[in-house]
């Protein structure tokens, strides 16, 4: 159609020109140099028109050849990006299918193609971790921050991640705290550290930075709250195992009120408690947690602890059978305080009620030391028999 416009539009021009020609015998004269050149109007026109024209297809036939090269270039471009796609889009595909082997080589063979390469290699990073091959992980994690130094931060993090996988914590920790001195409000950042600092159970350094991880939503509240009991659960434990009563209560003070009215704390501190001497003030914090919840846990940890008052302390546990009348582990407890008291009858009568509603290991170990209190030492024998049984699974050989 083009070719046709441009076909008439010349037929068009020819007959005006020719038009011209027939009705006006004018010339054209010119004086160059000395030199005088006549000619008529009309193929001065024609001879003007002709010279236009070839001056225009060869300028633009010159443009055209400057511009092969640049032609080529965009060509071989979209070739290779073509190319980088396909190599992509086959890697994802395998490595969501789990072929590993096939993916880490698919991402490599895109990479050289690829507009954003370090793309390809973080991809080829994850696939070498699926393998184990860790060589070659960190080679494709260098290979990505040196063809994108920009790209600095999700490096660090797919390097943090990976380590954290093949279980390298201290590395994903070097890692983790590189890019938090360059970056100390990154989020992910952040929530990686909460979670390798859990690993290595170093719970000072959770309750750290748990407030500046409070004032993002990278965590529901309840979630946030599970990981301060942890941490100071585990602070709890460690202070118990290092035999250190006043950092264990030190700890315990310290700890926010609304945090120590949970029970799994309660217990934990509870049970540090119990490895050194004196656990009166125990006593009421467990019957104070007790008015509030009824929690078999800490029923048998009244029976464990020792109250300035003995008779008072059976009295309250005794208080508790108009509720509990059928509770083993609170008639442990009761067997256990009786004890204390030394009024052998009535221990021996919770004791054996508790093994009725249902038996359990302490519950036989506490009548063992009854029997041998007693001098009963084959009743004790039998009992520790059964509590052995009942704690291992295995049965006696008779």
């Amino acid at each position: 159609m083009k070719l046709l416009l441009l076909s008439l539009l010349a037929l068009l021009i020819a007959i005006v020109i020719g038009s011209l020609a027939g009705s006006d015998t004018g010339y054209v004269m010119m004086t160059i140099s000395g030199w005088t050149i006549q000619t008529t109007a009309t193929l001065f026109v024609i001879v003007l028109f002709l010279g236009f024209l070839v001056t225009y297809l060869v300028v633009r036939s010159l443009a055209r050849f400057f511009e092969i090269p640049k032609e080529l270039k965009t060509w071989r471009q979209h070739r290779h990006q073509r190319r980088a796609e396909k190599y992509l889009t086959q890697g994802l595909i395998n490595m969501t299918e789990g072929r590993w082997r096939q993916a880490e080589r698919d991402f490599c063979k895109a990479a050289p193609f690829s507009r954003a390469p370090y793309v390809n290699y973080l991809c080829a990073a994850r696939a070498a971790q699926e393998l184990h091959a860790v060589d070659r992980r960190d080679e494709y994690l260098r290979l990505a921050y040196q063809n994108n130094p920009d790209a600095s931060l999700a490096v660090g993090i797919t390097q943090a991640e990976l380590q954290l996988s093949e279980q390298q914590t201290e590395q994903a920790l070097a890692t983790l705290k590189h890019l938090q001195n360059k970056q100390p409000n990154q989020n992910q950042v952040k929530q990686l550290l909460l979670e390798t600092y859990t690993d290595l159970n170093d719970w000072q350094s959770v309750l750290n930075i748990i407030p500046s991880i409070e004032k993002t939503s990278l965590y529901p509240r309840e979630q946030i709250q599970a990981k301060q009991l942890d941490a100071y659960a585990g602070l709890l434990k460690e202070a118990g195992n290092r035999k250190d009563k006043q950092t264990l209560n030190t700890l315990w003070a310290n700890i926010p009120r609304k945090l120590k009215q949970h029970f799994y704390l309660i217990e934990v501190y509870v049970t540090e408690r119990l490895k050194f001497d004196d656990t009166t003030d125990c006593e009421l914090l467990l019957k104070t947690a007790l008015k509030r919840q009824w929690d078999h846990l800490l029923v048998r940890l009244y029976g464990l602890v020792v109250a300035s008052d003995l008779a008072k302390q059976q009295t309250t546990a005794e208080s508790w059978l108009n509720n509990h009348s059928r509770d083993a582990v609170l008639l442990l407890t009761l067997g256990r305080i009786c004890m204390r008291n030394q009024l052998w009858g009535k221990a021996r009568d919770y004791l054996r009620e508790s093994i009725d509603v249902q038996a359990n290991p302490e519950a036989y170990y506490e009548f063992a030391r009854l029997h041998e209190q007693e001098g009963d030492r084959k009743a004790a024998a039998e009992c520790y028999e059964k509590g052995l049984t009942l704690a291992t699974g295995i049965p006696s050989v008779n």
